[in-house]
């Protein structure tokens, strides 16, 4: 049942999503900085009235079509893509890593096709396309004037590099929408703090613990990835994997913050050391692989009892 809802609290949230939508027509950095933000006031509209709630999209929409750059106009409809996703999980009283998951994916999906479907309608160059412009104009300048690449074989490895990161594009929208959600999540409990909203029950960092499917996973893409050859199959597994070894590396890094908690150090110190490993990131997806297969967590509780 709808709530009353204040012309006051009406206005604030017009000039909330205006505000979100204006700055990220200057720049999609802003839009995700200010994007915790702007969702907090509509899921707090949307608990009081979805009537409002769609009310102030479908008030924003034809505008953003019409003057937004089609980029913009892709978060603002992001933007409520994930406060209603938000909302959904207070309702129904999910855990915090389920709505992590659920934010996860829908920043994802909305954002892949978004912007498959921008370069359907013309609205934007296909990315291949920007890619390669961006690739050619790039490996000019480094040939022209970089001593990197002194030779054709630098260039090669550049042009190499820049290729499997464009493949792997996916993968990498994947990640970075995994890093909005956590921050937009962490985001909604600091201003949910004065409220009466109930939060998502969480588990501490040191208790994140994924499944050995992952690893399992990881292992079958990795060798099925040496028989095949270049095309769609290729990319997807690359893809998967990407997002595999991300996975594990952070199980790994949950991991170490369990292990120097349990060796009683102190939390600060625990973060800080944590550090150091989150920038070494191949030496922290071994610790998560080998921690997956032997199993370093079980063994510390089991000696604890």
């Amino acid at each position: 049942m709808n709530r009353q809802v204040s012309m006051l609290q009406l206005m604030l949230v017009l000039f909330t999503v205006f505000v979100f939508i204006t700055l990220t027509d200057i720049s999609l950095l802003f839009g995700a900085v200010l994007l915790p933000f702007a969702a907090f006031f509509l899921v707090r509209l949307k608990r009081q009235s979805n009537y409002h709630f769609w009310l102030t999209f479908i008030s924003f929409l034809i505008p953003a079509i019409l003057l937004l750059s089609p980029d913009s106009w892709l978060w603002f409809v992001v933007l409520y893509i994930v406060a209603t996703v938000l909302h959904r999980t207070l309702k129904n009283e999910d855990s915090q890593e389920v709505t992590l998951f659920y934010l996860t994916a829908a920043l994802m999906i909305s954002t892949i096709g978004g912007l498959n479907l921008l370069q359907g309608l013309g609205y934007i160059q296909p990315l291949s396309e920007t890619y390669l412009n961006i690739r050619n104009w790039y490996i000019e300048q480094v040939e022209m004037y970089g001593s990197i690449a002194s030779s054709a074989l630098d260039s090669g490895l550049i042009q190499s590099t820049m290729d499997q990161l464009f493949i792997n594009l996916p993968a990498h929208i994947t990640i970075l929408s995994f890093l909005i959600a956590l921050y937009t999540v962490l985001m909604q409990r600091v201003l949910h703090a004065s409220t009466d909203v109930k939060l998502w029950k969480y588990r501490s960092f040191k208790e994140w613990i994924f499944p050995r499917f992952v690893l399992h996973l990881f292992l079958i893409l990795f060798i099925v990835s040496f028989f095949t050859t270049e095309g769609a199959a290729q990319s997807t597994i690359g893809n998967v994997m990407v997002v595999m070894e991300w996975a594990l590396f952070l199980h790994g890094l949950s991991f170490l913050y369990f292990f120097f908690r349990e060796k009683k150090l102190n939390k600060v110190l625990s973060i800080g050391l944590l550090v150091p490993f989150a920038i070494l990131r191949p030496i922290t997806l071994l610790i998560g692989i080998f921690e997956m297969i032997f199993r370093f967590r079980k063994l510390l509780l089991a000696k604890r009892k």
